[in-house]
């Protein structure tokens, strides 16, 4: 990495991702004007955390306080880590580029077990102590919560408080208690950890002293009789007021690069392997008229065109065709994709199956998780393989080329059986079903036991075991139409050991940063060697955590939180897996009795038959909430062509990025825009060159078919409300196709800045007094051409000893760019090319 972009690193510092910090629907406050300053960090890099939807909650609802500002960190990538080092620069933020430590509150998400290193690398990096205990009261308060705070103990030596189960009205509780402590309170953070306490779902590990018993196990002991049991927080109903209808849009290209449209949380199906299912219990649907008044602003306030339905079981949503069916009537065309990622075949009604046919097809996962009838009756699945081969037939018919089958190994009470079951399985289906180009990718995970689910207890396979399978399926699972992925089993024992470990394993996790251990979820970068290595240094055995089964009597690391769930009914649970007993949907039967339902304050939330449906049905197409008028004959439009410049930090957009910042910068201006035909309609908007990554121009063009009627000067300054800085619209003309056109340009003048002198004078000279300079290079189709950059260059001066000034012109159609002179002709060094500042002039 270069020196020369060392202040544009500065500028991002978080994120590899170009422009982050400035992104659509940041919010932006004076810090010194709030009560209170709140960091969401999330320990991951920023392409994965930027569209996590928790994250956009807890920024919506904190930002939407005028006494609260919140403002986003990301772990930095290896490369961007060892800059910030050797630079001295600590993690910043994204909105302000105010240092971690400065805030009031820092909240890490704890989403995955193998980020937990990136969380000491935010620390480390930030000069903040990683143990809880010798951080003195000057530092922010440290609070965790996500999934993986549900077994807090690896982690609670490093954190005051961890929040349990569900984030919003806690949230807004901490701050409040923080704001009020920072103005009245003894300033020690002691006192402010004994208020928190008392709020409902917030744990402080130091107010439990540790011991362990005869065989090793740990066993905690409250210090205050009110904090002993920490009971997890429930939303009882999901509201619009707690939706982020504004969520950041990034400019580059995130893992979800849509709008999330959060349709239930929590799920009644009761497989006995799964913690999500167990943990965000019960079932809380969102009306259908929240959900469309939810996506009619979202998708004005963001420009995007794709909607993912978010839920662990999405095809359980009591209205979902009629939700579809108003979400395409919503977006009158202009929705691209609507991503279902799985529907049951018992869900796939021939109304919902017209719907679907009606949208772009994203990915579709199936999850038999095992291979077996026996197996999946064990684990609870209620999937029959008819229903398995049923729902393949239907999504393969109705237009997905990709089935993904998830399948799980090592599953309690497995057999060998139930592995060649997989590989039968597998066959099956691609045999009868699939066609031409479809495929079926089989994914393969070792299980993992998970807190707070039947199989708590159960030992996890060891790494020779989850080989030995892994290979059998390598060996008995070949078919021309089949892809067989897996994870990688030293991943998974890592997994297994954070997801039941105790606090023991803090030292593990400190051996292992030191060590060099980051971004372990991502498998280019996971190092099991270094792992290994801090485990034998800490004198830790992984065995002891994962391939060891847990005794009935024998207490577990998380038996002070209390999920809702009732450990009657998950020894009940796993009785009934031993004896392959099934336990119904309490969705569509009586209740199971799991205790999480009082049935006053929290109880299942599903909208069937409601007034909204009602209404919805009985209106027509053009009444129906956030309908939109029809979409406009082809002759309602013409074509405009604009101008604009691209300067600043802007010029590190690359040219799809670009393409989309406009194409959603125009649908936030509310302006109606011509789309072509077809299944896949696309906005018919274009550009007349595609400006190369990093270089500025004073002037583009571009061309896009607006609706007739509208006002140049009114196009330019509504449009340039929607672009990021360094981007402005500076003409805007109707477009006139006629003999008087000018002539594409042939020739561009650019102004290039060095860093420091590096062509001469006599450089120039002995450059232009050539005849000519032939290079060869290979083209996009594989060829080998040949460009004379002597006759490319049509002149050069300097301006200084560091500005130079060249004026190229095309050499047999082809467009010769400044660095190619530079390097190729005046012999400039590489480094120093990149490093150079290269602007396109005006003219």
């Amino acid at each position: 990495m270069h020196e020369k972009n060392y202040q544009y690193i500065l500028n991002r510092v978080q994120t590899p991702t170009r422009y982050a910090g400035n992104e659509i629907n940041t919010v932006k406050k004076d810090l010194s004007q709030v009560d209170l300053t709140f960091a969401l960090a999330f320990p991951d890099l920023y392409e994965i955390g930027t569209s996590h939807f928790g994250l956009q909650i807890l920024y919506s609802i904190l930002n939407n306080r005028e006494d609260i500002a919140a403002e986003r960190f990301f772990a930095p990538a290896p490369d961007m880590e060892a800059l910030m080092r050797e630079k001295k620069v600590p993690c910043l933020s994204m909105e302000t580029r105010t240092p971690l430590d400065q805030f009031d509150i820092i909240g890490v998400s704890l989403l995955y077990e193998l980020n937990f290193t990136n969380i000491l690398t935010l620390f480390d990096l930030s000069g903040i102590p990683f143990y809880a205990d010798q951080r003195d009261d000057t530092f922010p308060l440290i609070i965790a919560g996500g999934p993986c705070a549900f077994n807090p103990e690896p982690l609670a030596d490093f954190f005051d408080a961890f929040v349990i189960g569900d984030g919003e009205q806690v949230i807004t509780r901490v701050a409040d208690a923080v704001i009020a402590f920072k103005k009245q309170g003894d300033g020690k953070k002691k006192t402010l950890l004994r208020i928190l306490s008392r709020i409902e779902g917030v744990y402080v590990p130091s107010f439990f002293t540790v011991s362990r018993d005869g065989e090793g196990h740990q066993v905690l002991t409250p210090l205050y009789e009110d904090h002993s049991l920490i009971r997890r927080a429930i939303l009882t109903e999901l509201t619009v007021e707690d939706f982020p209808i504004s969520p950041i849009v990034p400019f580059g290209k995130p893992v979800h690069d849509r709008l999330r449209l959060e349709i239930a949380r929590g799920c009644s199906r009761g497989c006995r392997f799964c913690q999500a299912g167990m943990i965000y219990r019960p079932v809380r649907e969102r009306s259908l008229e929240d959900l469309l008044k939810i996506t009619q602003t979202s998708l004005a306030n963001t420009g995007y065109s794709d909607i993912s339905l978010l839920s662990l079981s999405t095809g359980d949503y009591s209205q979902l065709p009629t939700l579809i069916e108003e979400l395409l009537l919503l977006s009158q065309g202009q929705c691209n994709a609507i991503s279902l990622p799985s529907i049951r075949a018992e869900k796939l009604t021939p109304q919902l199956m017209e719907l679907i046919k009606s949208v772009r097809k994203t990915g579709f996962t199936i999850a038999p998780e095992a291979g077996t009838q026996r197996l999946r009756d064990i684990i609870n699945k209620n999937l029959t393989e008819e229903s398995i081969a049923k729902t393949v037939e239907n999504a393969l018919s109705l237009g997905w080329k990709n089935i993904k089958l998830y399948f799980m190994t090592g599953l309690p009470f497995e057999q060998m059986d139930d592995i060649q079951g997989i590989a039968d399985l597998s066959r099956r289906l691609a045999s009868k079903y699939t066609k031409g180009k479809q495929m079926i990718n089989v994914s393969v995970t070792c299980f993992i036991p998970k807190a707070h689910t039947p199989f708590q207890r159960h030992a996890q396979m060891t790494l020779e075991q989850t080989r030995e399978k892994l290979q059998y399926l390598k060996d008995n699972l070949r078919h021309p139409k089949v892809n067989l992925k897996w994870q990688d089993p030293k991943m998974s024992l890592l997994e297994g050991v954070w997801a039941r470990g105790d606090r023991v394993l803090s030292p593990l996790l400190v051996k292992a940063f030191e060590l060099g251990c980051r971004l372990d979820g991502w498998s280019d970068r996971f190092n099991f060697s270094l792992w290994e290595q801090a485990f034998e240094a800490t004198g830790i055995d992984p065995a002891f955590y994962t391939s060891r089964q847990r005794t009935p009597g024998e207490p577990l690391p998380w038996d002070h939180i209390d999920s809702g769930i009732k450990k009657a009914f998950l020894e009940s649970e796993l009785k009934k897996a031993e004896q392959m007993a099934l336990t119904p949907d309490c969705r569509e039967n009586a209740c199971t009795g799991c205790g999480i339902c009082d049935f006053k304050t929290i109880a299942p939330v599903v909208q069937k038959n409601n007034a909204a449906q009602d209404a919805l049905s009985d209106k027509s197409p053009d009444k129906r909430i956030g309908a939109q008028p029809a979409r406009l004959p082809d002759d309602a439009f013409i074509k405009y062509e604009l101008k604009f410049s691209k300067l600043g930090d802007a010029r590190f957009f690359g040219h799809l990025e670009m393409a989309t910042i406009f194409e959603r910068a125009v649908k936030r201006t509310g302006f109606a825009v011509k789309y072509s035909k077809g299944f896949n309609p696309s906005m018919r908007i274009s550009f007349a060159t595609a400006l190369p990554l990093g270089m500025e121009s004073e002037e583009e063009t571009l061309y896009i078919y607006l609706e007739k009627g509208l006002k140049p000067h009114r196009i330019i300054s509504v449009l340039n409300t929607q672009l990021p800085r360094g981007i402005e619209i500076t003409d805007c003309t109707l477009f006139r196709k006629s003999p008087q056109t000018p002539i594409p340009r042939d020739r561009d003048t650019y102004e290039i800045s060095f860093e420091a002198p590096c062509i001469g004078q006599p450089d120039l000279e002995r450059f232009l007094a050539l005849s000519e300079f032939m290079v060869e290079d290979i083209s996009k189709k594989g060829k080998i051409r040949k460009t004379d950059l002597r006759k490319a260059l049509s002149s050069v001066r300097l301006i200084s000893p560091i500005r130079l000034e060249m004026t190229l012109t095309s050499y047999n159609e082809r467009i010769v760019r400044p660095a190619e002179i530079l390097a190729g002709g005046f012999g400039v060094d590489d480094t120093v090319v990149q490093d150079a500042r290269i602007k396109k002039l005006k003219g």
